[in-house]
């Protein structure tokens, strides 16, 4: 977060409540001397054509990963859902207030971790289009497999940074996916 800092205007930082409770991390957010928003469930926060809902965390957690913000958004006629670090835990929660949900494109929670997207939050969300962002060679080894075969078992296409560098989804009224490594 410092180092994109560095390279980036930012504006303001979206965060869960949750995380405020990092020491660590507030004294990250202080140093950088942007705006910070904790957000809630319900809040909606514009852009292109539409807004991105947050949809979870409902309570103030511990700053873990199922504490992490899921944005959900449709975008000139794609739906995508952004997990940040979610695991099996925040996945069931989010399934059981949204037992309808569907996406065109599902950002992987944990970068693709063995612990998150489950085959049961997969089942429901049917993503046709998984971004998993992972370093190159990475010392927890993500993405997984498992999480991997998960994936293909229900024959979403799997676009990954630590193979295939940045993905970018450009168009206007229909999307081109491109990587740029």
């Amino acid at each position: 977060m410092l180092e994109v800092a560095k390279h980036f205007s930012i504006k303001e930082i979206y965060v869960s409540k949750g995380s405020l409770t990092q020491s660590d991390f507030v004294e990250k957010l202080e140093r950088m001397q942007t705006g910070v928003h904790a957000v809630e469930v319900g809040d909606s926060l514009p852009i292109f054509d539409g807004a991105l809902q947050v949809l979870y965390p409902e309570e103030t957690g511990d700053g873990s990963n199922d504490d992490s913000v899921v944005l959900y958004g449709q975008f000139f006629g794609t739906s995508f859902l952004f997990t940040g670090d979610l695991e099996e835990k925040g996945e069931a929660t989010l399934m059981r207030r949204f037992p309808q949900l569907k996406v065109d494109v599902l950002k992987a929670g944990h970068h693709g971790s063995k612990g998150s997207s489950s085959p049961e939050f997969l089942h429901q969300l049917q993503p046709k289009i998984a971004l998993i962002s992972a370093g190159k060679n990475n010392r927890y080894k993500h993405p997984h497999q498992e999480t991997l075969d998960r994936f293909k078992n229900i024959q979403t296409q799997i676009f990954r940074t630590d193979e295939q560098g940045a993905i970018r989804f450009s168009g206007w009224g229909s999307w081109e996916i491109e990587t740029v490594k």
